[in-house]
């Protein structure tokens, strides 16, 4: 009898180790110490720019706002007023970073000061602080006449400063005379 070796083929089994696919504990120590080392760099510039978007959110809200008070003074023909306040019903000029308030003064004899707001003059809008950014103004109020005038005798300006006082994000806005605002960007001091 004449066996053919085809027919006694033994089947080799296979006796290799399967390996798992996955991370060592030193690579995930080595992603981890890169992330970190990302992160360490990221997150300064990270809060610069949140920073920067606060300010200038607050800016133009600022801005917004003024606008918003000498056209009602156009359109009421009447005087309005902008001043600093951390009720939202009165005029307190020591917060303007807490909020401040646009109203009529119908009987001309808001100060800036506390009580400068009465029963005959309507608060037309009150806005919220400028978050954790610091605002100052070089006055105790803005006032409007009904052409949209400023009734300041002088040029006053708003600076906003971000909370770590960074002069890079800050932002002023000027008004002049004529009531007009516009913002500037450079050139700030915050210290």
């Amino acid at each position: 009898m004449i066996v053919s070796s085809a027919n006694f083929s033994v089947k080799k089994r296979d006796m290799s180790v399967k390996h798992s696919s996955g991370f060592t504990v030193i690579e995930l120590m080595i992603v981890i110490g890169v992330v970190g080392i990302l992160m360490a760099v990221g997150l300064p510039s990270l809060q610069e720019t949140i920073n920067s978007i606060s300010a200038n959110s607050a800016a133009k809200t600022l801005v917004a706002s003024l606008n918003y008070a000498r056209s009602e003074a156009v359109k009421r023909g009447a005087v309005v007023t902008v001043c600093g306040s951390s009720s939202g019903t009165d005029c307190d000029t020591a917060s303007w970073s807490d909020g401040w308030i646009v109203f009529v003064d119908e009987n001309a004899d808001a100060d800036g000061g506390a009580g400068s707001v009465d029963a005959a003059d309507p608060v037309l809008r009150v806005y919220q602080g400028s978050g954790s950014n610091v605002l100052t103004f070089t006055a105790a109020m803005q006032q409007f006449d009904a052409q949209g005038f400023g009734l300041n005798a002088t040029t006053n300006t708003f600076l906003l400063c971000p909370e770590d006082a960074n002069s890079a994000n800050a932002q002023s806005v000027e008004l002049s005379v004529t009531g007009r605002a516009r913002r500037i960007q450079e050139g700030l001091d915050c210290s």
